[in-house]
């Protein structure tokens, strides 16, 4: 990038890769549904678990990891998920069974936490008058992995035999992973006065600076806590029963116990610092980044639910190969290395709310397009239509993420840990209503959500205003 230097750019591209190798073992089963299907002899229900299962612990995790790089540092936290990723694919390569897919993709479902870490990597390096392009150039290249898994990924195992082709192409990323962790772990450098300054202890809330904000907080709990109950309900006989009624009582149990103590620790986090105005430096309005959360499960939610069907459905609609239907497929994500670094710098050159209203608006507009389409469709049409999605929801991506930094800066990984988590809300709960309409309602929903978004951007407010922490160094 020009304008900065040797050190911002050795972090910057030791942290792309390690995000772009994330996501290409985060999304290594998705051009491989139909081969699944036949070599293990799994049923469209057990796939679609398992497109679920990949999301589902992403919720937690991106919260819980947004204060474990608060605490510990993006270098060694990154580490950790790249030899997770590795080990959870060589685990998943050599799966007989539909137990042990649902235990490799829970397990790979955390290493879509690995986001947030780059992003509080990223936000202590650069400034903000270059933090759009830095956080997009970031996730532009990193999201790019779920294209790269799509597009490379079967011509790797279209050279062996089908049972075990996919095998060798998922340890392949997976080794890749581990490899990489040795290098991040080696190379990477935390910024030096992070510990002193920007240290916080590990735990789930949020500060806030109100009651309105405390509220608006536990109301933005209420999505994510759902997600995970709705994703239980799936195992529970909906439509497959996994889980017999007791274990289903227990979790959903468990899952709400958590929830009242998720919120009891936020009113005692809060409410006794509350009873003192807080200090000017300390003020943040918590309602940015309640709007941004939404933003993010439709721009970022959306392509995970999407990119994770749309080779099957373009497989089974033109009847088309799975090489194929993996390379097109892959237009829906491939457009990232330049929309997410674009809708930074856009957002950078604009504004934030003004791009992100034109991201928004092209995302709508889209999505309802892709509701129209039937088979009778010319395929040029299907891809074109998707490669123009995917530019508007890729580029709000980059618009979202050169936002929540600048809020409050301190707070940048809990804050990039809601905003991320509420990505894989939207990919649950879009992924939970694809498994009871078809493919055009599924697209039309996913637009009507989008004008929703559309509405509650009138309510963001100016980020000219940079958080003082910003001025410190």
């Amino acid at each position: 990038m020009f304008g900065t230097h040797k050190r911002q750019r050795l972090i910057l591209h030791l942290t792309w890769i390690a995000f772009f190798l994330t996501f290409v073992t985060w999304f290594n089963m998705a051009p491989f549904n139909t081969t699944l299907m036949r070599a293990l002899n799994l049923s469209h229900e057990q796939i679609n678990i398992l497109m679920i299962c990949n999301v589902a612990l992403t919720i937690p995790a991106r919260i819980i990891i947004g204060s474990l790089v608060d605490h510990y540092g993006p270098r060694i936290v990154f580490t950790a998920i790249l030899v997770l990723a590795g080990l959870v694919s060589l685990q998943f390569s050599i799966a007989v069974s539909f137990e042990e897919c649902l235990a490799s993709r829970l397990l790979m479902s955390i290493v879509g936490a690995g986001f947030v870490v780059g992003i509080k990597m990223i936000a202590e390096w650069f400034p903000p008058d270059k933090m759009g392009k830095a956080q997009g150039i970031y996730a532009g290249w990193g999201n790019f992995g779920a294209a790269a898994a799509l597009f490379s990924l079967p011509p790797i195992a279209v050279l062996f035999p089908e049972e075990t082709g996919w095998r060798i192409a998922v340890a392949f990323t997976g080794i890749l992973c581990l490899i990489w962790a040795v290098v991040y772990h080696r190379y990477a450098i935390d910024f030096p006065e992070s510990a002193v300054k920007f240290k916080v202890a590990v735990g789930h809330s949020i500060q806030v600076t109100s009651l309105k904000d405390l509220y608006l907080q536990i109301l933005l709990l209420v999505p994510v806590y759902g997600a995970v109950g709705a994703f239980i309900w799936k195992l529970s006989g909906h439509p497959l029963r996994l889980l017999p009624p007791t274990l289903h009582n227990i979790l959903i149990g468990g899952c709400l116990i958590i929830f009242a103590f998720h919120v009891l620790e936020c009113l005692r986090s809060n409410l006794p610092r509350l009873k003192e105005k807080p200090p000017q430096k300390d003020d943040y309005e918590f309602s940015q980044i309640f709007i941004l959360s939404l933003v993010y499960a439709l721009t970022f939610g959306s392509e995970l639910a999407v990119v994770s069907m749309f080779p099957e459905f373009l497989e089974k609609k033109f009847g088309l190969s799975v090489t194929m239907a993996g390379i097109l497929g892959s237009s829906f994500a491939v457009m990232n290395l330049v929309t997410r670094p674009s809708g930074g710098w856009l957002s950078d050159l604009l504004g934030r709310r003004r791009t992100l209203v034109i991201m928004v608006s092209g995302s709508f507009i889209s999505y309802m397009g892709m509701g129209e389409i039937d088979a009778h469709w010319p395929l040029w049409q299907v891809i074109g239509l998707g490669i123009a999605c995917s530019i508007f929801r890729q580029a709000g991506n980059g618009a979202c993420f050169a936002a929540v930094p600048l809020i409050r800066k301190d707070l940048t990984g809990k804050l990039s840990g809601m905003a991320g988590a509420y990505g894989s809300v939207g990919a649950v709960g879009f992924l939970t209503i694809l498994g009871f309409v078809g493919e055009q309602t599924f697209f039309n929903i996913i637009g009507g959500y989008a004008l929703i978004v559309l509405l509650s951007l009138c309510f963001l407010k100016s980020f000219k205003n940079l958080h003082t922490s910003f001025n410190s160094r």
